[in-house]
Parts: C-alpha cells; sequence; structure tokens
C-alpha cells in the first residue's frame, strides 16, 4: 500500500519560515548583547612602528649606556662644590657628639688628612663653654692655582655658638683655605688653615 508524504500548506509554510526568522533574530540578538565585545578603537593618529627585536634591543642599549655616562658627569663633583659642602659641615660642633663635624666630611678629606683632623679632635682636653656652633654664612669663596696641580680655596664662614638651651652666645668670623687636589679622580682636602677674622659677644 502506498502512502504518499503530507505536504505542507503554503499558510503552514509561512508560519515556519516566520518561526525561524524569528529564532534567528533572537540568536543574534543575544549573541551581540551577552557574548560578543567590540574591540577597543584605535586611534589612528599615533603611528604604527614595527621594529625587528635585534636593532629594538640594541637601541635601548644605547640609550642607557648614554643616560649613565650623562648621570655620571652630572654627578661629578667639582672643586668649589666639595668645598661649599665641606664648609657647611666642618665649621660646625655638637659637645656631644664633638668628632661628629669631622666624620661628616670624611669622603672630602685625604685619608691621612682625615686621620690627622680625628687625632687632633680626639686629643684636645680644652672643654668649650658653648653647646653647640652653626654656621650661619659662607662668602667671598674664590680659588687660585697651587702648585702640584692643586688648588686653593678660600671662603669666609660666619658661625654662632649657642649653649645647651640654643641662646647664642657669640659669633665668630673664619677665614678658611684649603689645598685641594684630585685623588683618583675627585676632589679632595689635602690641607687646611683656619684664620680668625673677628668676634662678637652676644649680650
Amino acid at each position: 500500500m502506498n502512502t504518499e508524504k503530507r505536504k505542507f500548506t503554503p499558510k503552514e509554510k509561512s508560519v515556519i519560515a516566520c518561526g525561524l526568522i524569528f529564532i534567528l533574530c533572537v540568536g543574534v540578538y543575544v549573541y551581540k548583547t551577552y557574548i560578543y565585545t567590540a574591540p577597543e578603537p584605535v586611534n589612528s593618529n599615533e603611528p604604527l612602528i614595527v621594529e625587528k627585536k635585534n636593532n629594538s634591543s640594541q637601541t635601548t642599549k644605547e640609550a642607557e649606556e648614554e643616560e649613565a655616562l650623562r648621570a655620571e658627569d652630572e654627578q661629578e663633583d667639582t672643586a668649589e662644590l666639595v668645598f661649599a659642602r665641606f664648609l657647611e659641615s666642618y665649621p660646625t660642633f655638637d659637645a656631644n657628639k664633638p668628632t661628629e663635624h669631622i666624620e661628616k666630611v670624611k669622603n672630602m678629606l685625604e685619608p691621612g688628612f682625615y686621620q690627622t683632623l680625628l687625632t687632633e679632635q680626639q686629643n684636645m682636653t680644652t672643654v668649650p663653654q658653648y653647646q653647640t656652633t652653626v654656621v650661619e654664612s659662607i662668602e667671598n669663596m674664590s680659588d687660585k692655582p697651587a702648585e702640584n696641580d692643586a688648588v686653593y680655596w678660600k671662603a669666609d664662614v660666619t658661625t654662632v655658638n649657642k649653649d645647651k638651651d640654643g641662646k647664642p652666645l657669640s659669633k665668630i668670623q673664619t677665614q678658611y683655605v684649603a689645598t685641594m687636589k684630585q685623588v683618583e679622580g675627585k676632589w679632595q682636602i689635602i690641607d687646611l688653615m683656619q684664620q680668625g677674622k673677628g668676634a662678637k659677644l652676644y649680650e
């Protein structure tokens, strides 16, 4: 007995087609809304640079070397800078730490001269009448050539002596003359002379 397959009527075909279109639209909506992530826009004004890895690493290395050399040049101290920093610390004094002002300038002094100053301070038996000494001003810095590639640097330094309560007791102006020389590429003080130029007592 032959049976024929049932054929869809035009109306049924329309319903099925509408159903498929609906399902497709829902799928696209779900994908666009919950699944798909749009890529971030690229700034078209920025140039696209493609470099080989070898060239890139070589350029970076050269840049680092140049930066290191530049930093080294900037950190290289002149005799004037060393002398100025020396005068900010050496003329100071604290009775509770009588050698601190020398220890602070250790790297600015020739090792033998540093040891001489330290020993002299440690052997001092005179007890000062003041508690601290601070630098008030540094003026008239100048230099002139000395023998054997050395340089003389001099300046007038005004210091104030204070008691334990911080009250000023006296003001003293002293001329410092340092003999400086480059030791292994660094400026160091190899000798020092001090001459008092004036003193004033506070009342």
